[in-house]
This record gives C-alpha cells, sequence and structure tokens, in this order.
C-alpha cells in the first residue's frame, strides 16, 4: 500500500510537470535553441583543426545553453517552489519507518521551565527504558523507550499546570503517519527506511523521481502519437 500510493502521486506529480512546461514553456523557441546547440557542437567536430573557428563555436554554444536556461527557468522554478512545499510532507511519511520491535529509541518534548516535572506515559508493548534527561543547552527532555512487541497507539506526556501532550507511536508495522521529529510537539525518533515496490526497496525520492518521470515521458508520448 505504501508503495502503491508514492506510484500514485509521483504519476500526478508527473502529470503536473508536463502541464507547466507545456504552459509556461516557450516549445517552439526551446526546439530553435536546441538545434542551434546541436548545430554548434558538429561545428566543433568539423572544424576541429581550426582554431578560430572552434573557439567562435564554442562562444556561440555558451551563448545559446545559456538561452536554453533562461527558457527553463519559469517552469523550474514553478516546480522547484511546489516540490519544497512537497517534499518535507512525502519524506515524513515515505522517509521513515516504525520503530523496530526490541530496537531502542528516544522520545522528546520542548522544555518550558527548568522547575516542570513531566510523565511519559506509553501504550502496552512500549517499556519507557530511562527516566526523564532534562537537555538544558537544546532545552528538552529526553526518554528512551524501547518496542517488545507490535504497537498501535499513543504516547501521552502529562505536564503538571499544562495541556497533556500525544502522539501516534507505531511500531512493528509500516503506517501512514508522520514520522519524523518536530521540536513543536512530542516527537519519537523513529527510524530511516526505504520504500518497497516489486521486492526492491530503494528510497522513497529515488521511487518518485522513476515514477514521475515515466508519467511525464507517456503522456509526452500520447500527446505527440494524437497531434
Amino acid at each position: 500500500m505504501i508503495g502503491l500510493t508514492l506510484a500514485i502521486i509521483s504519476a500526478l506529480w508527473g502529470l503536473l510537470t508536463f502541464w507547466v512546461f507545456a504552459r509556461f514553456a516557450d516549445a517552439a523557441a526551446l526546439r530553435v535553441v536546441r538545434k542551434r546547440i546541436y548545430a554548434r557542437l558538429l561545428e566543433i567536430r568539423l572544424y576541429s583543426e581550426e582554431p578560430s573557428l572552434v573557439w567562435s563555436a564554442q562562444k556561440a554554444l555558451l551563448v545559446d545553453n545559456l538561452r536554453f536556461l533562461g527558457l527553463m527557468v519559469k517552469p523550474v522554478l514553478i516546480l522547484g517552489i511546489a516540490f519544497a512545499l512537497l517534499y518535507s510532507q512525502l519524506d515524513s511519511v515515505y522517509g521513515w519507518g516504525p520503530l523496530e520491535i526490541g530496537h531502542s529509541t528516544t522520545v522528546t518534548v520542548p522544555l518550558e521551565s527548568d522547575s516542570q516535572t513531566y510523565e511519559l506515559l506509553p501504550p502496552p508493548g512500549i517499556v519507557v527504558e530511562t527516566p526523564a534527561v532534562r537537555d538544558l543547552t537544546d532545552r528538552q527532555i529526553v526518554w528512551r523507550i524501547r518496542a517488545m512487541s507490535p504497537v498501535d497507539g499513543n504516547l501521552l506526556v502529562r505536564r503538571p499546570g499544562m495541556n497533556d501532550l500525544s502522539r501516534s507511536i507505531v511500531a512493528g508495522e509500516r503506517a501512514f503517519l508522520h514520522y519524523p521529529k518536530s521540536r513543536e510537539t512530542l516527537a519519537v525518533d523513529y527510524p530511516k527506511a526505504g520504500v518497497s515496490v516489486g521486492g526492491l526497496t530503494l528510497p522513497w525520492l529515488f521511487w518518485f523521481l522513476i515514477f514521475s518521470t515515466t508519467s511525464a515521458c507517456l503522456i509526452a508520448l500520447l500527446r505527440r502519437r494524437n497531434a
């Protein structure tokens, strides 16, 4: 299920990429510039024994490459901003895995006052291995916990005089959760994880690039065939 949802999101991103380039890139100008770049490369090869001609072709090639980059700025900027907003959300779901059974990790909460005493209450299957440790440098309280069995429950931190903190915690089986730590709330240090598709496990960004590129190429081929 994790791999399937990532494939769907990636395919949609590929469609968005194709639309942005079709809408905001000057296709005719790009074709002209590409042909000019190719011609300059042929010119350098054909006149390799004429230094003056090669030098002129290299200068023209540099100008054409800069022109090509200029034509790509708008769509690349639009997609770059969109992906920057999307990346953290995707990474929080697909880049991290549940706690491993039998392995320890840490839980942190911000330290509001040096005199505060917090109590960590884990769900069944999670044991607290250490008392609360105050990190006065980073202004946080840290516990070490261990998953003893599969868990899908909630951690609770009681803070006298303040609202309790709560968040989901999963061990043993992957679920759709936002895994990474957040300094503003109760945070669990989940391990990094890849995404398995067809028995092959890779970092989620690899699959994202593969599926989105495939999607964009397919829609481009279909459009060319129907043109």
